[in-house]
């Protein structure tokens, strides 16, 4: 009787702590993608800005005014909010969760209600682009208009202006949008192996990349 066995690739964070288990951040995309057969896009919004919380350090306090995502197993974009984040949570652990600087924003920010990092496997878009370019903190703009010729539709800012307003569905359609922008630019990156960056008016960068 034979056994199969998928073999994974690590990054060298996992010999750096006392877990036997490989967190998500311990492993190379392409173990992900082989383990995940559908993704979960995910983009959210907050209550409050970070210099109303004391900071980058307290990204925890901010609170959720709407999340939104994009199942690729329904092929259908979902709104959740507040009262609905455990729902949220769940789809977050059944798939692979992509986004844009997920796993210094939006990830932890979950955490208060309930979402324990160390669960879900994340492909963070920001973070395997910093890590080709040496280029941190890139814009998901320069990648949106450099790849897809089209970018974000307004800012976290105003999100948070219509939080304090009550206009709900605003952020709604805000929020989705950028999930849409997301994941356009992931599909593009997965269907052509580059991207595009636009530095300035006149220069774009392509970087390929291997989301497979």
């Amino acid at each position: 009787m034979s056994t199969l066995t998928t073999r994974i690739k690590l990054n060298n964070s996992f010999w750096k702590h006392p877990s036997c288990v490989p967190f998500s951040e311990d492993v190379v995309p392409s173990s992900l993608f082989l383990k995940h057969r559908h993704f979960l896009v995910l983009d959210i919004e907050t209550q409050r800005l970070v210099q109303e919380v004391g900071g980058w350090d307290h990204v925890d306090k901010l609170g959720i005014s709407v999340a939104c995502a994009y199942d690729s197993k329904t092929d259908e974009f979902l709104s959740f909010r507040e009262n609905e984040i455990p729902k949220l949570i769940e789809l977050c652990e059944e798939r692979l969760v992509v986004g844009y600087n997920i796993r210094g924003f939006d990830l932890p920010v979950m955490v208060p209600y309930g979402l324990v990092i160390k669960r879900v496997d994340a492909f963070d878009i920001m973070y395997d682009l910093e890590a080709l370019t040496r280029q941190r903190f890139l814009k998901l703009e320069s990648v949106a208009q450099g790849t897809l010729g089209a970018g974000k539709s307004a800012d976290g800012l105003l999100a948070v202006e219509w939080w304090k307003k009550g206009e709900v569905q605003k952020i709604i359609d805000y929020c989705i949008q950028d999930v849409k922008v997301t994941r356009d630019v992931f599909q593009f990156g997965r269907q052509n192996g580059f991207i595009r960056i636009q530095r300035s008016e006149a220069k774009i960068v392509e970087v390929p990349v291997q989301w497979n």
